[in-house]
């Protein structure tokens, strides 16, 4: 077991419901944090009966939508107006700018559920979800699904394989990774053939 694990071991063993809900939490604004080794940890303290499964799901699942909704309201603070400062950084120009928040006021309650399981691609998401001003009602139930299902794979995994469930993860954090960059590079390629086809109609 590697240190960070074993510290993350011991924190969830000290503090259980209340760690995992706050190490999630911070997980989902962008804190580093390993967020499917701890829940696949807490998933295996299901076994033993230190941890009850149905709690531990409940604040997995609330723990992620809390930092799913304090990555939206950051960025709906920060707004649009913060696209446009960093804009020639990203060669964004206004027209642009408008075509991707109207864009994403439109797909991206779809990206919601599907970035939660890609590393840094579920943070974009939040994000931009608030900078784009998506439908605050329609985000907190598709981040509240998304948070669910997330936190039942992880939970379930730690308590259907036990310790082995750390090996298959730190596997799939790898493939997680790269798809999380593959999952990128096709929502900018969707966004560029939408736009394009759009410029075509008109």
């Amino acid at each position: 077991m590697h240190d960070l694990e074993k510290v993350l071991w011991h924190f969830i063993s000290e503090y259980q419901y209340g760690g995992l809900y706050l190490l999630l939490s911070l997980g989902m604004v962008g804190i580093p944090v390993p967020d499917e080794v701890i829940m696949t940890l807490c998933g295996y303290q299901t076994i033993s009966g230190q941890m009850a499964f149905a709690k531990t799901l409940f604040v997995a699942a609330l723990g992620s939508w809390t930092g799913m909704n304090i990555s939206y309201w950051i960025g709906r603070s920060l707004g649009i107006a913060f696209l446009r400062k960093i804009s020639p950084y990203i060669h964004l120009n206004e027209k642009r700018l408008q075509r991707l928040e109207h864009w994403f006021q439109q797909y991206g309650e779809k990206l919601i559920l599907i970035g939660y399981y890609f590393p840094g691609f579920r943070h974009a998401t939040a994000y931009f979800s608030g900078i784009s001003k998506v439908s605050y009602p329609r985000y907190l139930i598709f981040s509240g699904i998304g948070a669910f299902i997330w936190a039942a794979t992880f939970i379930s995994i730690g308590n259907v394989f036990g310790l082995r469930a750390r090996r298959m993860i730190e596997a799939l954090h790898g493939y997680l990774i790269i798809g999380g960059i593959a999952a990128f590079i096709l929502v900018v390629g969707f966004y560029c053939y939408t736009i394009h086809k759009n410029r075509d109609l008109m």
